[in-house]
């Protein structure tokens, strides 16, 4: 039986075998989609594959770079032929938990971009309902931290600002100079309902859940590669 690090191989080959010549594709982030992006520089490299990439985050831009995968700027593009991305936590419904990688509000701009957005991930991933395992990731504007942690208390979430090494780095910014945090709910009963509530309070400037977004999954099991 193939490791679980195998599978989440084959499901990155997997994706990345799916992209076409003359696309230009949005490039996720998290150990999963590194394997797709390595396949990715492969096929370049091997059939001359002719494609350009937007990536949503600096550590896969540079491994973009280094297996000279061409890049555009997320602003130079509205449109995407497709994007391929990791996740923390998957329901039946294709919905999505984002943001342990503190991408997610670049992450969510690119998935916007397309309609064919697939999700690359292991099967430790999906879940019954969200918030199961992990909170909801936040990226909020640095001065708003205190009106976003009592508004977020309102709907029910304990907002924890994400450190660094204890005692040695400070907060986590992402790459856009915002703080991340995490909003604790426990199992969310009503993902859109929360989504939506969230979109609505000034100074998050994004947050984790992705819903009605993916397209397709791609899962990593012990028993091989399951989609839906």
């Amino acid at each position: 039986m193939a490791s679980m690090d195998e599978l989440k191989k084959m499901a990155g080959i997997k994706a990345a075998n799916l992209i076409q010549d003359g696309m230009v594709v949005g490039l996720g982030t998290g150990s999963t989609a590194a394997y797709m992006v390595e396949r990715l520089g492969e096929r370049i490299k091997e059939e001359n594959l002719n494609i350009t990439a937007v990536s949503t985050s600096w550590s896969t831009t540079l491994q973009c770079r280094a297996l000279h995968i061409p890049l555009k700027e997320m602003g130079e593009v509205s449109r995407l032929d497709m994007v391929i991305d990791g996740a923390d936590e998957i329901d039946s419904q294709r919905n999505l938990i984002k943001g342990r990688g503190a991408a997610h509000l670049l992450e969510k701009i690119v998935a916007s971009m397309t309609n064919n957005y697939i999700i690359i991930a292991d099967s430790g991933k999906k879940v019954n309902v969200l918030g199961e395992k992990f909170a909801v990731p936040l990226e909020i504007l640095p001065g708003a931290i205190g009106v976003v942690t009592e508004k977020v208390k309102v709907l029910g979430g304990n907002v924890v600002v994400r450190m660094g090494n204890p005692g040695k780095d400070g907060p986590v910014i992402s790459d856009s100079g915002n703080l991340i945090a995490d909003a604790k709910f426990g199992p969310i009963s009503d993902a859109k309902t929360l989504a939506h509530k969230l979109d609505s309070i000034s100074g998050i400037m994004g947050h984790g859940l992705f819903i009605n977004m993916a397209t397709k999954v791609i899962l990593a099991t012990p028993n091989g590669l399951e989609e839906f």
